[in-house]
């Protein structure tokens, strides 16, 4: 079952552009390449797989393009969560938030309490 909209490479990448705002899929590999060998054109291919999925901004600049991300990592991630908890409801109804608050009782307290501080926040 799949668990994220993103694969493991694609999340890499991402986070290497959330990071730093905008930057060319040769500053990709670079950043990649010090805990794993890729070549380049594995890099242009799954970024223009992330534009094509609507999650990057691709811009031409001089001779070569530029990425950025649509949009932050946070509404990202609210979205992603949004699509799996709707998805999982309308497959499963209740028993998809009956499991859901099972998980959450399973968490640490401390850890728990800091959620409830974040979405006081929100």
């Amino acid at each position: 079952m799949k668990t994220s909209p993103l694969g493991e490479l694609e999340k890499q990448i991402m986070d290497i552009i959330w990071k730093s705002k905008h930057c060319s899929a040769r500053d990709v590999l670079i950043k990649l390449q010090k805990n794993r060998k890729l070549a380049y054109t594995t890099v242009m291919t799954i970024m223009g797989r992330l534009v094509e999925k609507g999650i990057l901004i691709r811009n031409l600049h001089g001779s070569s393009y530029l990425y950025q991300p649509r949009v932050s990592r946070e509404k990202f991630v609210a979205k992603s969560i949004h699509i799996i908890f709707t998805t999982a409801i309308s497959t499963l109804g209740h028993e998809a938030v009956t499991y859901f608050v099972k998980e959450i009782q399973k968490i640490d307290l401390k850890k728990r309490e800091e959620l409830l501080k974040m979405l006081d926040k929100k």
